[in-house]
C-alpha cells in the first residue's frame, strides 16, 4: 500500500469523498490533530487512513468528532444559557410572534433541545421552528434518538429533568413532545445552503468556525449574520470573537452574543 501520500493529497481525497474542504482549516493545527489521531488509531499513514475512512462509518464519525473537540452537554456553558433564558429569549418573544431559530454544527442535539426546554418553560414550544444542522450523518441519528448519558445532563434542572426525560438501563431519554420541535438537517458549514433558508430570529453557531482560517470564519459570519432577522440574535463559542462586528450589522452584547442592529 502507496504510503506515501502528503497532507495535501489527503486533503484533495476527502474533499472528493465527503464535499468537506479541510484546506479551509486552520493547516498547521488540523494536519497535526490529523497525524495524532492516525497514531492513536495505529495507522500507517494518510493513505490507509482514508482507505478505511472511505468503508467505516464509525471511524469517519470518529473522525468529524476530532476536528472539532465535540464536547455535548446540555446547556453548556451557563453564562451563554442564563443570558437566553432570562433576556433574549423573553425579548424574541415579545418582539416577535414566531420564531426560526437554527443550530449549527448541532452534534448529538443537546444544543437545539436546550433551547427547545427554555422555550418550553415559557409556555413557547409552539411559537418556534428550531433547526440543526451538522455535517456528520451519524451525529444527526444520534440526535434524533435523543438518548443521553447521565454526565450530559448534569447541567438540566432537576424540574426540567423530571419532566423532559424518561429514565431507563443508565440512559436518559428525551420526551417527544421535544423531539418533534426540532428539525434535523445535514449541512456542510461551508456549502451553499445559505441562500434557502429563511431568516432566523436565533442562530447559535458555538465553537464550530474557530478551526477554520480568519477570512473562512469571517466569510461565515457574513453569511449567518444576512439570515438573521434584524433584532434577532446570533451566539458564538467562549473561545470565539467577531472583529469589528458592525461590518455585518452587529452588535456584541455580551462575550459571544450579538444582536443583529439591522
Amino acid at each position: 500500500m502507496n504510503e506515501n501520500w502528503d497532507f495535501i493529497r489527503f486533503k484533495k481525497e476527502f474533499y472528493q469523498l465527503t464535499g468537506l474542504d479541510l484546506g479551509r482549516y486552520k493547516d498547521r493545527q488540523m494536519e497535526r490533530r490529523i497525524g495524532q489521531l492516525i497514531d492513536r488509531e495505529g495507522y500507517e499513514g494518510l493513505c490507509s487512513f482514508f482507505n478505511d475512512l472511505k468503508v467505516n462509518d464509525d471511524l469517519l464519525h470518529k473522525f468529524y468528532n476530532y476536528l472539532t473537540i465535540n464536547t455535548s452537554v446540555f446547556f453548556r456553558d451557563s453564562k451563554i444559557y442564563d443570558y437566553l433564558q432570562d433576556k433574549a429569549i423573553p425579548d424574541l418573544l415579545n418582539s416577535f410572534k414566531h420564531l426560526n431559530v437554527w443550530s449549527m454544527g448541532c452534534s448529538h442535539g443537546e444544543e437545539p433541545y436546550s433551547i427547545a426546554l427554555i422555550l418550553d418553560r415559557y409556555s413557547a414550544l409552539q411559537r418556534a421552528d428550531i433547526m440543526a444542522s451538522d455535517i456528520d450523518d451519524k451525529a444527526l441519528e444520534m440526535a434524533r434518538e435523543a438518548k443521553y448519558a447521565p454526565n450530559q445532563l448534569e447541567k438540566v434542572p432537576p424540574d426540567i429533568l423530571k419532566k423532559a426525560f424518561t429514565q431507563q438501563n443508565g440512559y436518559y431519554y428525551l420526551a417527544a413532545e421535544y423531539k418533534k420541535a426540532v428539525t434535523y438537517k445535514k449541512h456542510n458549514l461551508l456549502g451553499s445552503i445559505y441562500g434557502n433558508i429563511s431568516l432566523m430570529h436565533l442562530v447559535l453557531c458555538r465553537n464550530v468556525f474557530i478551526y477554520f482560517k480568519v477570512d473562512v470564519q469571517e466569510w461565515i459570519v457574513e453569511q449567518v449574520s444576512s439570515l438573521i432577522h434584524p433584532g434577532g440574535y446570533f451566539i458564538i463559542g467562549c473561545a470565539e470573537f467577531i472583529n469589528k462586528p458592525e461590518r455585518f450589522k452587529l452588535e456584541r452584547l455580551i462575550p459571544s452574543i450579538y444582536k443583529k442592529t439591522g
